[in-house]
């Protein structure tokens, strides 16, 4: 165990303390630590983003404001000025990390008790973030509504978050239904990875590798990915390729047309649906028990 406080450890980066203090409340939202907002409780897998002075609560003050747009000045927070995108499930983010700012984190917090996720196991100790690769905060918060959505069904029993497989394509999450996998979740929020989507895609759409559940930040990437698909060969849909303005393509009429090619002719073996992270974040538990068994990945009763 270090000796040496987060603080001490924050000057190698010439880091203030109410700078500290802000990244501590980032790493606490990044890992699903409940913020509580007006007798509300909210949190990276069942709310939208807090703005700087929510997410810092009782520790905010006004110097806090100065501190923060130097955060993002070098390059800490993404910036618009930047060309970075600083939109989190279609909704503006003061605060959203770069991997800069995660390895800063990994750094300073790697000893600090109480800010690990709880669902972390013990025996696999790694830094604060737990992260799967280069993942940052959009593809950490589709995984935790994913989580929160689906963990809430009575048909779903258990949930791996990052699961330890031996495996080169390993899902984000895989859902259980009484010792059996009922899905597994993939979240999408690298729009150029290509290979990577091709890949996991081929692998998981071998008979009996059981169902996928796509989850994409917009409905733009959503329509990207399939259509890549399409034209590369790697599936026929019923109807090809998704035509038209990206954005008028809802997740429903996707599935949709999912279901209707796995139910007829054409080069398809799999069971597939998508789900966007604001659909998620919106979801009840109706829409979720809906979700499942519309795709098929639940029997229907």
């Amino acid at each position: 165990m270090s000796s040496r406080s987060p603080y001490e450890k924050a000057q190698t980066y010439s880091l203030s303390n109410h700078q500290v203090d802000i990244l501590y409340r980032v790493t606490a939202w990044f890992n699903g630590y409940f913020l509580e907002l007006q007798n509300q409780k909210m949190s990276i897998g069942t709310d939208y983003e807090p703005t700087l002075r929510q997410i810092m609560d009782k520790r905010w003050e006004p110097a806090v404001d100065h501190e923060h747009e130097l955060l993002v000045d070098r390059g800490v927070f993404k910036s618009k000025d930047r060309g970075e995108d600083t939109y989190v499930a279609g909704r503006r983010c003061q605060w959203s990390p770069t991997e800069k700012c995660m390895k800063i984190i990994e750094h300073i917090f790697a000893h600090s008790d109480g800010i690990y996720p709880k669902w972390i196991l013990d025996e696999h100790p790694r830094p604060p973030t737990f992260r799967d690769g280069s993942e940052l905060l959009e593809h950490r918060k589709g995984t935790m509504a994913a989580a929160n959505v689906f963990s809430q069904l009575e048909r779903c029993t258990g949930i791996d978050v990052y699961p330890r497989v031996n495996l080169p394509q390993r899902p984000d999450l895989r859902l259980w239904s009484n010792g059996n996998q009922l899905a597994r979740v993939e979240v999408l929020t690298a729009h150029r990875n290509t290979e990577s989507w091709e890949s996991k895609f081929e692998h998981w759409s071998q008979p009996k590798a059981g169902p996928t559940i796509w989850v994409f930040p917009n409905r733009q990437t959503m329509i990207r990915f399939w259509n890549h698909l399409i034209t590369h060969g790697f599936v026929e849909l019923d109807g090809g390729r998704f035509g038209g303005d990206e954005k008028n393509w809802a997740p429903k009429r996707v599935n949709d047309r999912l279901h209707r090619t796995s139910e007829g002719a054409g080069k398809y073996n799999s069971i597939d649906a998508c789900w966007t992270i604001a659909g998620l974040i919106e979801a009840s538990l109706v829409d979720a028990f809906e979700f499942l068994k519309r795709s098929n990945i639940i029997l229907r009763s």
